[in-house]
């Protein structure tokens, strides 16, 4: 029997993550989240107003648990290539541990299905994409300064961009493979295009 309320709001989010993580967001009824979590109908909407608002939470513990620790594995290597490297296969070790296909990035989940159309997605999925595009570019940056690179602040901006899409299309990309090597072999051919773009500003 469904408890009223969440004993804890924490266990509330994390349970309903994995649920809207798997299934997306209009394929998962109330009913399949008070099944997951344990809380009755009337318990989540006590913790959070409706099915929408549940998720937001379950986007910000996300962001918490796994987003943010992603991000300082690619700030903190002095060596921004390694970073980049580490920031990778981070994410691939994930799918490694969950098994194939992946589960993918949440955040790229609900990007695709609910920023064009939701304000508030829209919103916090910017605010990620953001952070993920300064975190590319400050490890882009290191990497040129190693390299000897002359790269302007535009093409900085540019590369991280890049970087920053093709992550997110990367572990969208997981969810339909079964070879977690293909997603090693993607971070390869990645990692040795950005080595022989700031080889060639080295030169320039």
């Amino acid at each position: 029997m469904a408890r009223p309320r969440s004993d804890s709001r924490d266990d509330l989010v994390v349970s309903a993550m994995r649920v809207f993580w798997k299934s997306g967001f209009a394929s998962t009824s109330v009913d399949d989240l008070v099944k997951a979590t344990g809380v009755s109908r009337g318990g989540i909407y006590t913790d959070f107003r409706d099915k929408e608002g549940l998720l937001l939470g379950c986007l910000v513990a996300y962001r918490e648990k796994y987003v943010d620790p992603a991000l300082s594995i690619l700030r903190s290597d002095e060596d921004g290539l390694r970073g980049i490297d580490a920031y990778f296969s981070h994410f691939i070790a994930l799918h490694k541990q969950h098994g194939m296909p992946g589960p993918g990035c949440f955040f790229a989940n609900v990007m695709t299905e609910l920023a064009p159309h939701d304000v508030a997605v829209r919103a916090i999925v910017a605010r990620h994409m953001a952070d993920l595009r300064k975190a590319f570019r400050q490890a882009v940056e290191k990497s040129a300064k190693s390299a000897g690179a002359n790269l302007t602040n535009a093409e900085l901006i540019e590369i991280a961009g890049f970087l920053a899409t093709a992550s997110q299309g990367l572990w969208s990309y997981g969810r339909s493979i079964l070879d977690v090597r293909e997603l090693e072999r993607f971070k390869h051919v990645l990692l040795n295009l950005l080595r022989t773009r700031l080889d060639t500003s080295g030169a320039s």
